[in-house]
């Protein structure tokens, strides 16, 4: 099983994003995520911002638990006022259907 958590940006400060990635660090090795992805991106199709980074979490659960984390809470306060964008956290192949059919995507919670 695995989830991913996706964030597209526009970095509005390049000066702080050293900053941010270390304060994301101990959080990232707490919650044992992986960033898979941390890159300007390439669009072939639609729109997006000009930034991506991809973590990658054991289960769908433990992305929730990363991402709604008071530690993580705390840096994305500081992450938004450095950059625009959206997030997004997206389970993987084996754990899609017993999402869908849990009425996980129907509540948005």
């Amino acid at each position: 099983m695995s989830a991913y958590v996706v964030f597209n940006y526009k970095i509005l400060d390049r000066s702080k994003i050293d900053e941010l990635t270390e304060l994301v660090k101990p959080i990232n090795a707490k919650y044992e995520a992986e960033v898979i992805v941390g890159s300007p991106v390439k669009t072939v199709e639609g729109s997006t911002l000009p930034g991506m980074a991809i973590y990658k979490f054991k289960s769908f659960e433990a992305a929730k638990q990363w991402y709604y984390s008071e530690e993580h809470q705390a840096v994305s306060v500081f992450r938004n006022s450095i950059t625009e964008g959206w997030a997004t956290i997206v389970p993987g192949v084996s754990e899609t259907d017993d999402l869908v059919n849990s009425g996980y995507f129907e509540s948005q919670s």
